[in-house]
């Protein structure tokens, strides 16, 4: 972690440990910073797993389309969006294992993708990875969270032909200093 993670992580602990979260992407903060200055209201975006980042996502593109698992996270998202006035949010259903085929038969181009997903064991975010490529526009961006992790590796091999960013920091609400990466796909010449 860079010298402004760690000038932050004594904050980001103690929200940690007080449960005060604000509401923003459970991912590393600077990552968020990073996307807030650059999401633009003409952005389509596709999330794979929905939950306090959809909203935001929300606010600030003009269309999310989010596939999540968890009855309970579609219906406190669904809860939030309504409460917020947001329309431009689709959240579908499905199982875990179905996000990388559900990905495949897509036909659209996302300025974002992020996959953040709670796994399963016949499926990782690494599964998604390759459908999720294809399904960035050029020079749009993919998002994975918790990237630092070893079982990541693979996805890094796929993307090696992209530019990435490494964020490092502690996440709300996760007192350990974990890893977000975006990586942008080159556009086309």
């Amino acid at each position: 972690m860079g010298a402004s993670g760690w000038a932050r992580y004594p904050a980001a602990w103690a929200r940690a440990k007080l449960g005060n979260h604000p509401e923003r992407p459970w991912i590393v903060p600077a990552a968020v910073g990073w996307l807030r200055r650059r999401i633009r209201r003409n952005w389509s975006l596709l999330e794979l797993g929905a939950g306090r980042s959809t909203p935001w996502f929300a606010k600030r593109a003009g269309r999310v389309l989010s596939f999540e698992d968890n009855e309970f996270w579609v219906e406190q998202t669904r809860g939030r969006l309504d409460e917020l006035g947001l329309a431009n949010a689709e959240l579908r259903v499905l199982p875990v294992e179905r996000f990388p085929s559900a990905v495949s038969e897509l036909t659209d181009q996302f300025d974002l993708v992020v996959i953040d997903f709670l796994e399963a064991p016949e499926v990782s975010r690494v599964d998604a990875v390759g459908p999720a490529m294809e399904r960035v526009r050029p020079g749009g961006h993919l998002l994975l969270d918790d990237s630092d992790r070893p079982g990541y590796a693979p996805a890094f091999d796929a993307l090696a032909g992209w530019r990435s960013r490494r964020f490092s920091g502690v996440k709300d609400g996760w007192p350990e200093a974990c890893e977000t990466t975006i990586f942008t796909r080159p556009a086309e010449k």
